[in-house]
């Protein structure tokens, strides 16, 4: 179909609605939005050829097998859509209220070509509410007087299915999956946002026009101002090209990413805050060309601050966060992931935190690192030493142990490198002081090499440049065992955690005052007794 039929039937200067255009990227995101226009039903959106397949589905889906639901093929919409969440204002097209109820990733389980083109398209979901293997299998009745092509969507048998008597996920699960809201509270909470660009459409009417405005979870923004197609001053920073696919099978933006740190930002900014940072920039987006920038450039955001350091052979100037500003301007240069120092600026050659860093073959059961963690753990309480666990949004864990800043870089590495190796000889089977990969077949690499001048670790509360986008994420030692992966976490179920949240399960982290003195003292006992 393309995008013309889409976009012939809306006026973009007085609808929120993406204009968008064909991707060029390949990309399986999947978003199911209610829609309570003349009629309340759900649209069924699957990524395919660039654009969003799209049906309207009046009852929507059920995850009973025994239970097929009318879809409707309707015009193609482009990939922006699937981050809309708003109101298309009366008398446009479509006119009513917008939700994202469900999105995520789906994979193909046939020919997707030759499967779409004869009506028969079997595909797995892995969204947030609907999950497991499904069908859409077309009729041959047509709807309406444009005769738009009939289809039946239903759930296969499978686990994730699930009897009607048993509950209805509709009703369940009425809520976005991006801010929370219900369609009701969307509704109420349309704001007045004019329009400095003026298409024909509004030029010979004396009323004001609604802007052209992304959409984005509520929780992750408190304010938006000045946006037009093709700049933002979000929060006082301006993002340019904030429509941009950052992590585009997830559909996620360069504005979702800027709302996402400035929502984190005074859970991140303790950690983060006079430390020099390092970042992985991905202007294109997270499968094109990516590095890590060390040094600011010729046109580097002013609201990141710049320190000179003085390195071996000479002084070189590094990136420093020092508020919310700062933050947000990661985003306006696509730093999908931020590196920070284990020292601070005032005081560089003595850091105040020490870092383990787990990383583990990826054939080792999770519950394996889990339990390696929690020896780290009872290892380090024998020194004296009181720790803290966070994800890295990978597949390994950062045990994290703060420390008054009296002992250098080389007497920091030295004790660090003494407790890895000790470590190993404790439990050989499990761990591995050696970066060999071959060596660390069915084993977890202890990495102390972080506990370095100018060495950087995943900071807490960075993105990564992964699949769903996934965080590094403070966790307490109880709730460790609760979690299903180091990469659960992700910018856009985060913020549900954090504000279900009593207390930062990292409070303690700042007020520590714990030295090595006597922990290099008793390590070296150990080791003694060991020999």
């Amino acid at each position: 179909m393309g995008l013309q039929e889409y976009q012939n039937k809306r006026h973009f200067a007085r609808t929120p609605e993406p204009a968008g255009k064909k991707s060029t990227k390949k990309g399986r995101s999947f978003v199911v939005q209610k829609h309570d226009a003349r009629n309340l039903h759900y649209d069924f959106r699957l990524e395919l050829d660039g654009v969003l397949k799209s049906w309207a589905v009046p009852k929507g889906p059920s995850l009973d097998h025994n239970i097929k639901r009318l879809a409707v093929q309707v015009e193609d919409h482009p990939i922006e859509y699937g981050s809309f969440e708003g109101i298309i204002p009366k008398g446009e097209y479509g006119g009513g209220t917008v939700m994202v109820w469900d999105r995520g990733t789906w994979e193909p389980l046939g020919d997707t070509q030759e499967d779409f083109k004869t009506g028969r398209l079997k595909f797995k979901l892995n969204g947030e509410k609907l999950r497991g293997n499904w069908m859409l299998l077309r009729t041959n009745r047509s709807q309406g007087e444009s005769s738009k092509p009939q289809w039946l969507l239903f759930k296969e048998r499978d686990s994730e299915s699930q009897p009607s008597e048993k509950g209805d996920v509709l009703l369940e699960s009425s809520r976005s999956v991006l801010t929370g809201r219900s369609l009701a509270e969307i509704a109420s909470e349309q704001e007045d946002v004019w329009s400095s660009k003026l298409g024909k459409a509004t030029q010979s009417s004396n009323k004001p026009v609604k802007r052209r405005k992304l959409q984005i979870p509520k929780d992750l923004t408190t304010s938006m101002e000045k946006y037009d197609t093709k700049n933002q001053e979000f929060a006082g920073v301006r993002l340019t090209s904030p429509e941009k696919m950052l992590y585009p099978e997830d559909a996620i933006s360069k504005l979702e990413l800027a709302a996402y740190y400035q929502m984190v930002s005074k859970w991140m900014l303790p950690h983060l805050t006079d430390r020099p940072i390092v970042l992985v920039r991905c202007p294109e987006g997270r499968h094109e060309e990516s590095f890590y920038q060390k040094h600011p450039a010729p046109g580097s955001p002013e609201s990141l601050r710049q320190i000179p350091i003085k390195g071996k052979e000479k002084t070189e100037k590094y990136f420093v966060v020092a508020d919310v500003k700062g933050l947000i301007s990661l985003a306006q240069v696509a730093a999908l992931e931020v590196h920070a120092w284990g020292s601070r600026s005032d005081k560089l050659d003595y850091p105040d935190r020490l870092i383990f860093d787990l990383d583990p073959d990826t054939e080792l059961p999770w519950k394996i690192v889990i339990e390696s963690a929690h020896q780290v753990r009872g290892l380090l309480e024998e020194l004296g030493l009181k720790s803290f666990v966070k994800t890295t949004g990978g597949k390994g864990l950062h045990i994290v142990i703060p420390i008054e800043r009296r002992h250098n870089w080389e007497e920091v590495k030295s004790f660090c490198r003494q407790v890895a190796h000790l470590i190993v000889k404790y439990d050989p089977r499990h761990f591995i002081a050696n970066m060999s990969k071959v060596q660390r077949h069915g084993k977890i690499y202890i990495d102390y090499l972080r506990n370095a001048r100018d060495a950087t670790a995943v900071a807490a509360y960075s993105p990564r440049v992964r699949s769903n986008a996934s965080v590094s994420v403070p966790v307490s030692w109880k709730e460790l065992g609760k979690i299903p992966s180091s990469s659960h976490y992700t910018i856009r179920n985060l913020p549900k955690r954090l504000a279900k949240l009593k207390r930062d399960p990292w409070q303690e982290i700042a007020h520590i005052r714990q030295g090595l003195v006597n922990p290099i003292k008793t390590l070296a006992l150990i080791q003694k007794n060991r020999n």
